[in-house]
C-alpha cells in the first residue's frame, strides 16, 4: 500500500491540496475498485432505533457546540482517503453532516464533512464513500469482541482501549452489546490515565471483575492502570 502525506497549514488551503494529491499520476492512472474518504473528528453516536437524518444536525449541536474539528493533517492512501482537518471553528451545516450505520452494535455513527471536500473527491471517484474513522475502529472493536469467549461471570464487562498518538478510542461491551464508546484527545499517559478512569467511574464499572482491554498502550501507562484494575488484556 502506498501512502502519501500532505501537511496542511492553512485550513483555507485544504481544498487545494486534496486537489493536487488526486492529482498524482499512480492515482489518475489506477482504476480503484471502491474508494473511501474517511475523516478524523468529533463524532458521537445515536441508537438505532432513536436515529432519525432529520435530527441529525440538532443533536451533533448539542454534543459539540463549537463543532470544532481536529487534526492537521491530509492523508491520501492508496485505496482510501484520511483527511484530518485543521484546528479551527466552523460553522456546521446540515449539508456537511453524514452518518454511518453500524449494524453489528445497532448503533449509528453521526460525523461531520465538509461538502467542498467530498465533491472535490466526487469529481474523480463519483461512487466514493464517505466514513468516519471512530465507525471503523468501533467495527474493527465489535467484530474482536464478537469473537470472545463468553465470561463465566455474567456480569463482566469489556473495555477495549486504543491508544493513538494524540488520542484514544474507548468502547465498553456487556458481552455482544455495546454500552459506550468515544475518542478523546489524549497527547499524554497522565491525561489518558485521568480521562480513563473517569470514563470508568462514570459507568460504574468495577476495577475487579471487569477486563481492560489495551492497545497501543505503553509500559508505564499498563503499570499506572494496573494499581487501579485488576484485570488488564493486552492485545
Amino acid at each position: 500500500m502506498q501512502e502519501d502525506r500532505f501537511p496542511v497549514t492553512d485550513p483555507a488551503a485544504m481544498a487545494d491540496v486534496l486537489r493536487q494529491a488526486l492529482r498524482k499520476p499512480y492515482l489518475m492512472d489506477y482504476r480503484f475498485q471502491s474508494v473511501e474518504l474517511v475523516t478524523e473528528g468529533p463524532s458521537t453516536i445515536v441508537p438505532l432505533e432513536h436515529f432519525n437524518k432529520s435530527d441529525m444536525l440538532a443533536f451533533y449541536r448539542l454534543c459539540f457546540p463549537s463543532a470544532t474539528s481536529q487534526g492537521s493533517m491530509a492523508n491520501l492512501q492508496s485505496s482510501m482517503f484520511n483527511v484530518q482537518s485543521s484546528m479551527f471553528n466552523v460553522q456546521c451545516s446540515m449539508a456537511d453532516m453524514q452518518y454511518q450505520i453500524l449494524s453489528p452494535v445497532e448503533a449509528v455513527m453521526l460525523f461531520r464533512l465538509d461538502q467542498s471536500l467530498l465533491r472535490i473527491v466526487q469529481e474523480c471517484y463519483p461512487d466514493v464513500k464517505a466514513c468516519c474513522a471512530d465507525a471503523q475502529e468501533l467495527e474493527r472493536i465489535a467484530a474482536m469482541q464478537e469473537k470472545r469467549p463468553a465470561p463465566e461471570d455474567a456480569q463482566q464487562q469489556d473495555v477495549h482501549l486504543h491508544v493513538a498518538e494524540h488520542s484514544f478510542f474507548v468502547a465498553v461491551f456487556a458481552r455482544s452489546k455495546l454500552l459506550y464508546a468515544a475518542s478523546q484527545p489524549a497527547a499524554n499517559d497522565a491525561d489518558r490515565t485521568f480521562l480513563l478512569l473517569g470514563i470508568w467511574k462514570a459507568l460504574d464499572l468495577n476495577p475487579q471483575r471487569d477486563v481492560l482491554h489495551l492497545e497501543g498502550a505503553s509500559r508505564e501507562l499498563q503499570k499506572t492502570l494496573a494499581e487501579y484494575i485488576l484485570n488488564l488484556s493486552e492485545e
